[in-house]
């Protein structure tokens, strides 16, 4: 599922945020009721275009993608000119009930999508995900990630390897799973070879950021757990 081209915008990539899409990263959400749904995609806050998609019963498609950046800063002009000619909403397609919408952005970084049903209601917003949403990111870079959850203040820790006996192996990585509960993430460190995938199982309120943490910000946060202290009992002769 992951972009498997290599560039230096991906591996300058550092942060990932399930509210704020960039590269190598991606939301997964059901709409499990048929109708005709409306996508608001936006970046950095500002609405970029709209996107309509139906999910019927009869359908048997089960991922439809939604690629964010199609609306990106270069596309902005023409878009804003079709829309002042009253043209219509894109049409993304047909998805089954028991299918997925995958929103990610080839591209740049900071999207988002709020989807509204055929009534106007908001039924998804990407900044909070919840229940059986689904967030996947692939961490190239070696090195230690933060991982929280934005909304309840829950974190961990990601460690990212790239040992010498993996090269030309990564196709054999099994993609790895974090639960995220109210105010736990289930587990909370986690290992990981580079470009390895790494799926949160979203079951309460959430907008999980992860960010590589520089040498400084590490040995800070090392010193600031609490350290529990041994004393050795010497055995009575």
């Amino acid at each position: 599922m992951m972009l498997a081209r290599v560039n230096l915008q991906l591996l300058k990539t550092t942060t990932f945020d399930s509210g704020a899409l960039g590269m190598l990263a991606m939301v997964l959400h059901q709409f499990s009721s048929p109708g005709r749904y409306r996508i608001s995609i936006s970046n950095r806050g500002k609405v970029q275009r709209y996107i309509t998609f139906d999910v019927d019963s009869k359908s048997e498609v089960m991922q439809l993608d939604i690629d964010l950046a199609g609306a990106s800063t270069s596309r902005e002009k023409e878009c804003t000119s079709e829309a002042s000619r009253g043209k219509r909403d894109e049409q993304a397609g047909i998805l089954s009930p028991k299918g997925y919408v995958l929103f990610h952005a080839s591209s740049g970084s900071g999207y988002s999508a709020t989807v509204s049903d055929s009534l106007g209601r908001v039924v998804f917003n990407s900044t909070k995900l919840g229940n059986s949403d689904l967030f996947a990111v692939s961490l190239l870079e070696p090195g230690s990630y933060s991982m929280k959850n934005s909304i309840d203040s829950s974190g961990g820790e990601i460690i990212v390897t790239l040992p010498e006996k993996m090269y030309g192996r990564m196709h054999e990585l099994e993609t790895k799973y974090v639960d995220v509960s109210e105010k736990k993430l289930d587990p909370q460190r986690m290992d990981l070879i580079s470009s390895q995938g790494l799926v949160f199982r979203i079951k309460s309120p959430a907008r999980i950021v992860i960010a590589k943490e520089s040498s400084a910000e590490k040995a800070e946060r090392i010193r600031s757990k609490p350290m529990v202290s041994w004393r050795k009992l010497e055995m009575e002769r």
